[in-house]
């Protein structure tokens, strides 16, 4: 098997041999790593630049060596201006339809849901990254994943092992410039498969390769061997670099390493995205048709970089040369003590005043260094180097209204002139990193929609706190996994960088001032014919579908539309004449005179019976204390009685016992006498 790729017949044949897919990716790596070498190279230079590690001299002694840093400024400038925040995602569907409530809150939802994942730093950490690299090494790239945290369990019943998903999350990450790799090609669209470095520890490899795999793999990576820009011999763990390719042509994943015999792992498309590729299309500086390499921007200003550096190093030199100093007559000691000190307010005497004075006195016996020639010198190279700056400004875009630098005697119209132009020479650009987070944005929607399940999106929108109908929101979850429907997220140009609040107070008031004009032209026309109220309606919907303010209020004016056409819908009284129309206020009159006097009526009747039901009351009341107070003296009455009954009652028994007690003493008296019983009788 030859190593040159380019001399592979067939790749079904390759396949079919003992380690034909092992050296085939060899071979593809091995020649996608020299088709991005000399850029590679060049962009270890660049990045050192950028980094102020010192890579080229202009001959001059180091030590002496001022380098102007305007190449890492600018690189911040332009960061700062193309994406300075993390921008809002915007899902909207294909088509817009008016009606589609559920389509509108699906897209609500997950445009909520997408904002909540991405808040935070990270996200927006990993797009300055990459368009950091993008700016100095001319190539820049995220990784975009899911991951599901499974935990094995067994049935109690039938005992049988499952997977229970326990946790989920999309995993965001950013790749390195120098851990980039991909086919040769001549276009974008000319590649086969895009991949990336990974350096995995021992314990790493044993966790997703397993024990049989992981332990086997060589812990290989040193800077040396592979030209890393970035010096990582500081550390601390061994590692292995593994290759993770993603094969668009086969819609497999291959993960390989190099010295060792077979492929790590190999599995077909988990993620079932759209493109294939988990990361969205390249953020590349310039690219040339014919080879898709990146061809940095510093490039075409490294000249001028070069140029201004050594400019500054013969300033800063001058500026040390910028001294009093010169040469005087040695004969002539005396003029030494001129520039000392201790000559200040003092006269110094001199020896041979003639001789001394025929030579031209202290100017004949001093000669100065020639500083006019080195001021001027000096001046124009100050010149120089702003003329080089202004030249890097042009080439790359800068402008001084973006630095913030302008003059008080400029005019409004002059700096807007000024910004208007910036923004044209890094519109492109801008684009560009538009366009490719909402490729960011569309990937994590994808991914969210075809592997998260339906609560935890729900979850991440919060969709407890939406102000909509419980079945409508149900709805609009079980549409989103509904692979049919079709919707994309976006991100506004505008949301890369800071917010201009009186731009966005502006636009409110354009929008409430739009609906206030509309309503106000269009209401007489809705009152003299009613049927053109929906229709109307929808041209407001229409019109103000273009602001971006106006989109959370679009369920109400549809919801609006909707009673609108439905109140329409019912039957419609015809139209009365004005004889008829005074007719029925005449009627109208007297059916309100016939009831205010029905009602004063009523008042009436409801008074008397208020006052008979009164006076019934009070005779009740009257009559239950006549009943009351007779029953009082029939009780008393009865006490009395029962009170007459027991004396009547206690006197008879008394006077029976008086009886009995007389009857037996008047017995114990003739006992007592002679003519008496000799047997007394007994008592009864």
């Amino acid at each position: 098997m030859a190593e040159d790729a380019s001399k592979i017949g067939s790749l079904s044949e390759l396949k079919a041999e003992k380690g034909g897919d092992y050296q085939r990716w060899q071979a593809e790596i091995t020649a996608a790593e020299k088709e991005l070498q000399k850029w590679q190279r060049s962009a270890r230079k660049i990045v050192k630049e950028y980094r102020a590690e010192r890579s080229e001299t202009s001959g001059i002694d180091p030590s002496m060596e001022r380098k102007f840093n305007l190449f890492s400024a600018n690189v911040s400038i332009i960061t700062s201006a193309m994406i300075n925040q993390m921008p809002d995602p915007s899902v909207n569907r294909s088509f817009k339809d008016p009606q589609d409530d559920i389509g509108r809150v699906a897209c609500e939802i997950m445009e909520r849901a997408l904002t909540t994942h991405n808040y935070g730093f990270k996200t927006s950490s990993i797009l300055r990254q990459a368009v950091q690299d993008m700016l100095t090494a001319g190539a820049g790239l995220t990784w975009h994943t899911y991951h599901a945290d499974v935990e094995k369990k067994v049935e109690e019943v039938s005992k049988v092992e499952y997977e229970e998903v326990t946790g989920e999350r999309l995993k965001d990450e950013y790749v390195y410039w120098e851990d980039l790799i991909w086919s040769p090609a001549r276009s974008y669209d000319e590649l086969r498969w895009v991949g990336r470095k990974v350096y995995m520890t021992r314990d790493k490899l044993i966790e997703r390769f397993g024990d049989k795999v992981g332990k086997k793999v060589p812990l290989d990576y040193s800077p040396k061997r592979f030209e890393s820009a970035v010096d990582t011999k500081n550390q601390v763990f061994q590692q292995a670099v593994v290759y993770e390719i993603w094969d668009k042509e086969d819609k497999q994943v291959i993960w390989f390493t190099k010295g060792h015999e077979e492929l790590l792992d190999e599995k077909d498309d988990f993620l079932n995205l759209n493109d294939f590729w988990p990361c969205p299309r390249m953020l590349v500086s310039t690219v040339s048709n014919g080879q898709y390499v990146p061809i940095p921007d510093y490039h075409y200003t490294r000249d001028q970089y070069k140029e201004l550096n050594e400019i500054n190093t013969r300033v800063s030199l001058l500026v040390r040369a910028c001294r009093v100093a010169g040469v005087y007559d040695k004969s002539a000691g005396q003029v030494k003590d001129l520039l000392n000190n201790a000559a200040e307010n003092t006269l110094i005497p001199v020896d041979q005043w003639a001789a001394f004075a025929e030579k031209g006195g202290i100017k004949g016996a001093i000669d100065w260094i020639p500083l006019e020639q080195i001021v001027k010198v000096l001046e124009q190279l100050l010149r120089n180097r702003e003329d080089i700056k202004q030249q890097i400004y042009e080439m790359t875009g800068m402008a001084d209204i973006i630095r913030g630098a302008t003059k008080a005697s400029e005019t409004l119209g002059a700096q807007k002139i000024k910004t208007q132009y910036a923004s044209i020479r890094i519109q492109e650009r801008q684009k560009n990193i538009v366009q490719y987070v909402s490729a960011m944005f569309d990937i994590q929607c994808q991914l969210m929609r075809k592997h998260m399940d339906s609560q935890e999106i729900a979850r991440l929108a919060q969709v407890d706190f939406m102000a909509e109908d419980p079945q409508l929101l149900q709805g609009a979850l079980e549409l989103l996994k509904n692979n049919d429907f079709d919707l994309r997220a976006c991100v506004e140009a505008d949301s890369l960088s800071d917010i201009d609040f009186q731009a966005e107070k502006q636009d409110r008031m354009e929008y409430m001032g739009t609906i206030t004009n509309y309503l106000k032209e269009t209401m007489g026309s809705i009152q003299q014919d009613p049927i053109l109220g929906p229709f109307l309606l929808q041209l407001l919907s229409f019109s103000l579908a273009g602001f971006k303010v106006g989109k959370k209020f679009e369920g109400e004016l549809d919801r609006m539309i909707n009673a609108t056409a439905q109140k329409l819908s019912q039957p419609q009284q015809p139209q009365k004449t004005p004889e008829e129309k005074k007719a029925d206020a005449q009627i109208q009159a007297i059916n309100a005179k016939v009831q205010a006097d029905q009602q004063s009526d009523q008042q009436e009747l409801q008074f008397r019976a208020q006052e008979h039901q009164d006076k019934m009351e009070f005779k009740r009341e009257e009559h239950d204390l006549k009943i009351e107070a007779k029953q009082e003296d029939a009780a008393i009455k009865s006490q009395v009685n029962q009170q007459k009954l027991a004396d009547s009652q206690q006197q008879h028994e008394q006077s029976m016992q008086n009886q009995e007690a007389k009857f037996w003493q008047n017995l114990r008296q003739q006992q007592m006498t002679p003519q008496g019983s000799q047997n007394p009788p007994t008592r009864q």
